[in-house]
């Protein structure tokens, strides 16, 4: 999940598989599940086609796995449902290059380009679980998240942002990924944390704390 780093597991997607599948109020309700972090995630894939494979849509995308500047996904669910997309995406670009279509094939066949995304992936599982070693070194309690991002609660989000640019930390501020009121968060991009780990941890404990 983008920005809180926390993964579906089974039993929470059966949940709401189970909520869906009762719902008189939305009895035709759409799924569609957008797996942005794709193969850089260390956790295994989880849908709720599983249990309502008439209903979801899955979108695999490859711009944070294999690069921002290669806008191509995946699409998969019910025949249905895909040609419906199909069919309403023919009224705007309504295509996609073929040669950007075949790289991709490429990178996601060729052994060595696989290995290479699945060594990407573990180095940035290593950097959330650095992250979150030293953060619970400076008194700051953080999971390790997955993928890219972590979430951190602030004392307050406008303050956190600015002290941490002036220590040259870049971080987004939390209000844009939420709905109504919600406690102060940042979002940090923990695949760019290199070796001064504990440098970053402390200006991020003192955030927490301003």
């Amino acid at each position: 999940h983008n920005p809180t780093g926390i993964s579906m597991t089974p039993q929470r997607a059966q949940e709401l598989a189970g909520t869906l599948g009762r719902s008189r109020t939305a009895p035709r309700a759409i799924v569609i599940e957008d797996d942005h972090s794709g193969s850089i995630a260390s956790a295994p894939v989880v849908s709720l086609a599983t249990w309502l494979p008439k209903r979801v849509l899955h979108v695999r995308s490859f711009s944070k796995s294999h690069g921002p500047d290669l806008r191509l996904g995946a699409l998969g669910g019910p025949r249905e449902l895909v040609e419906g997309v199909i069919a309403r995406r023919m009224l705007g670009p309504g295509w996609t290059s073929r040669m950007m279509q075949w790289v991709m094939f490429d990178l996601l066949s060729n052994p060595d380009a696989v290995e290479r995304i699945a060594a990407s992936g573990r180095v940035y599982a290593d950097r959330q679980r650095a992250l979150a070693a030293a953060l619970s070194a400076v008194g700051v309690a953080q999971a390790p998240g997955d993928g890219l991002n972590a979430w951190l609660p602030v004392a307050d989000e406008r303050s956190a942002t600015v002290s941490l640019a002036a220590a040259g930390i870049r971080v987004a501020p939390g209000t844009p990924f939420q709905q109504g009121e919600a406690d102060p968060h940042v979002r940090v991009t923990v695949g760019l944390v290199g070796d001064d780990v504990e440098t970053i941890a402390g200006a991020l404990a003192a955030a927490t704390k301003a």
